[in-house]
């Protein structure tokens, strides 16, 4: 009778230590899983504030210009037609912009693919963040878009929020406004606090 339960219970012990072996297991895949997931949404956040800098950087190449200006004339031949030097010019400056967004177009994709698991594994704040940051994009060109119109200068207070938007220095006096800057360092902070701790194994 002894040997019958010494049996049991040796079947007992076996069981427990696969099932608990199989949690650890378990748990060590799903923490591999969220730090590789936290790792690809900090790279791609990363990326996208990198990118976001030189598409707002004032300095704009002579290359840059005469490729705006190819670009206008082979999508409206007739775009001079009528139109005053200045916006011109302001047309050319905005294309300008519009090609330098659509040339990261990969690394704003990359930024998007992170949306769906980023709520999945880490909550919505973290999906809001990355939002955010991705449509800064959206909010440049419509910038650039404004630039285009912006040449009589009638609104001084919306004239220097274009140029805040546009021409982004990376250097700002204290107390300066920035909507965009101040946008995506906003999601860069709750980006990095959500998946810099799983980076560091902060988290278990």
């Amino acid at each position: 009778m002894f040997q019958g339960l010494g049996t049991v219970a040796g079947a007992v012990a076996v069981y427990a230590a696969a099932r608990f072996g199989f949690r650890t297991w378990r748990r060590q895949k799903l923490a591999e899983r969220n730090r590789d997931q936290a790792e690809a949404i900090l790279y791609a956040a990363y990326n996208a504030r990198r990118v976001l800098r030189y598409v707002r950087s004032p300095w704009m190449g002579g290359h840059e210009r005469v490729a705006a200006e190819e670009k206008l004339t082979e999508d409206h031949p007739d775009w001079k037609a009528n139109t005053v030097q200045e916006k011109q010019d302001r047309l050319v400056m905005a294309q300008a912009y519009y090609m330098r967004i659509h040339s990261f177009r990969d690394e704003q994709s990359k930024l998007e693919d992170c949306l769906p698991m980023a709520r999945a594994l880490f909550g919505e704040d973290l999906e809001k963040a990355i939002d955010k940051l991705h449509h800064q994009f959206h909010i440049v060109r419509t910038y650039a878009d404004a630039y285009v119109d912006d040449y009589n200068g009638t609104d001084r207070n919306f004239t220097v929020q274009i140029r805040r938007a546009l021409f982004a220095s990376g250097e700002r006096r204290e107390g300066e406004e920035n909507e965009i800057s101040d946008a995506i360092e906003s999601a860069i902070a709750t980006i990095e606090a959500t998946c810099l701790p799983y980076l560091r194994l902060e988290v278990d």
